[in-house]
């Protein structure tokens, strides 16, 4: 069996996909108390993490020795908002995260606006390399996870972002404090919209460029597609359950997703369903698919 992580950028399914993984009796998914923080090293939960410190936390989750589930909170809770839930080592462990530095190292350079750019970059590079060796040494799996049809992805996006709407749409249909109805159409600037499909497009060629790196580098990288999850949910699990060296039964797999994900989608698979302005939607932007198959 391996460990795992997934690399995500948001709008790209890993939420449900986390919380189901979390129902296998074989698999843990790091997260906060509470069922909090499910990104428990995006910088969001975990706070400005030093790369250093960051390192052991993973060390400790990944490595063959036994959990020290103390120590491992002890550093993550020095500027954590909550700490980890506690969890068994004993099966498969893993979680998601964007591939971002949980910090910047070099926050007195924020005033200097070319030793900003220096710092990222600088940030970057180190996490990079802490990275790759983090993972190469503990025999990790990486999942990158993508939405191939950029169209809708960009849609969804524009949905929140776009439209100056907040939170999660799925878990509020979910939780009951939603009716579908109240989501109602939206009219979407296809300006706007252009742009979210740009910045969608480059990060697919970003993540490209991270697996094919990583595999150069002798870590075991696939992507995971939000497409496939709609389609086959049960195929979708055996398959990457499979890298992790899992031979999981149907019987299992069912079990699993049938104790739920407190998730709902929230768009149709018909653009017409949600766009009022479809017709200009389809006819400029037309088919914005990205195939990772």
């Amino acid at each position: 069996m391996r460990n795992f992580i997934i690399f995500f950028n948001g709008r790209e399914g890993t939420s449900p996909l986390v919380r189901l993984l979390n129902n296998f009796e074989q698999v843990s998914i790091i997260h906060q108390v509470n069922n909090a923080g499910w990104e428990p090293f995006d910088s969001h939960n975990c706070g400005p993490m030093p790369l250093r410190s960051f390192e052991r936390c993973l060390d400790i989750i990944f490595n063959k020795e036994p959990l020290d589930f103390k120590r491992l909170n002890q550093i993550y809770s020095r500027m954590a908002k909550r700490p980890l839930e506690e969890f068994k080592k004993d099966g498969v462990v893993g979680f998601k995260m964007r591939f971002n530095a949980p910090r910047d190292n070099f926050p007195f350079m924020r005033v200097f606006s070319p030793l900003t750019r220096l710092s990222r970059k600088m940030t970057n590079r180190l996490f990079r390399r802490m990275m790759f060796n983090v993972l190469k040494r503990n025999d990790v799996v990486v999942f990158l996870a993508v939405r191939q049809d950029v169209l809708k992805f960009s849609l969804s996006k524009y949905r929140g972002g776009g439209m100056g709407k907040t939170g999660h749409l799925q878990f509020k249909l979910a939780s009951g404090n939603l009716d579908r109805h109240e989501i109602g159409t939206m009219h979407v600037d296809c300006t706007r919209l252009e742009k979210i499909i740009s910045e969608y497009e480059e990060s697919h060629a970003r993540k490209r460029r991270l697996m094919e790196d990583l595999k150069l580098a002798g870590i075991q990288a696939h992507p995971l597609c939000y497409e496939d999850f709609l389609a086959d949910k049960q195929q979708y699990f055996s398959r990457a359950l499979d890298f992790l060296g899992l031979k999981i039964s149907m019987e299992e797999i069912d079990t699993a997703l049938n104790k739920g994900a407190y998730f709902e989608k929230v768009h149709s698979s018909i653009i017409a369903d949600f766009v009022e302005n479809h017709e200009e939607v389809e006819e400029k932007f037309g088919n914005r698919f990205i195939s990772w198959s």
